[in-house]
């Protein structure tokens, strides 16, 4: 592990502490590694305890280096690789594909008003999935606090009890 000096996302984390303190201080909290120059991978991903730093992370403007950081750091607040791992312990077969998105949209809709970040022009918002999933119209706010990514990732995943274990009477959607 790294310091919270000397490693790729430092800038990224300066401008958190800078406009978002507490943002900024779980980022300073979690660990931080800076891949070897020229090893494969994305410019930032975590395994939900550690911020893992591509070298191209460096050349990204610095609103999308906090927007990044803000959207790993969140999906270690808010433990979706441990929920990851309890779900497909209760469910027997989980999507990890599926579950990411679901996991994706929350944490970009919960960032997506901020306008000192940038999220990637892709990024999925969670009121984007339960339009093109579940045909539901609502705003970032309501959907926030009526979804969590465990009923989320329930009410999406079409695959049916005899795919997925332990499903019986859950509710199933159209995959967007």
């Amino acid at each position: 592990m790294e310091g919270p000096r000397g490693h790729r996302g430092t800038r990224a984390i300066v401008r958190m502490v800078e406009y978002a303190p507490s943002s900024g201080g779980l980022a300073l909290w979690v660990h931080h590694h800076d891949r070897a120059p020229g090893a494969p991978g994305p410019a930032l991903v975590t395994d939900g305890a550690t911020l893992f730093y591509g070298e191209d992370f460096e050349a990204l403007p610095v609103e999308l280096q906090a927007g990044m950081v803000a959207h790993e750091v969140l999906h270690i607040a808010l433990r979706h690789v441990p929920r990851y791992q309890e779900l497909a312990q209760l469910l027997g077969d989980v999507d990890l594909a599926l579950y990411n998105a679901c996991a994706d949209a929350i944490v970009n809709s919960a960032l997506g008003h901020l306008a000192w970040l940038k999220l990637p022009p892709r990024a999925v918002r969670l009121e984007g999935l339960l339009k093109a999933a579940l045909d539901r119209d609502v705003t970032a706010e309501a959907a926030l606090l009526e979804w969590d990514v465990e009923r989320l990732y329930r009410a999406i995943d079409d695959r049916g009890p005899a795919q997925a274990p332990g499903r019986a009477g859950e509710a199933g959607g159209r995959r967007g």
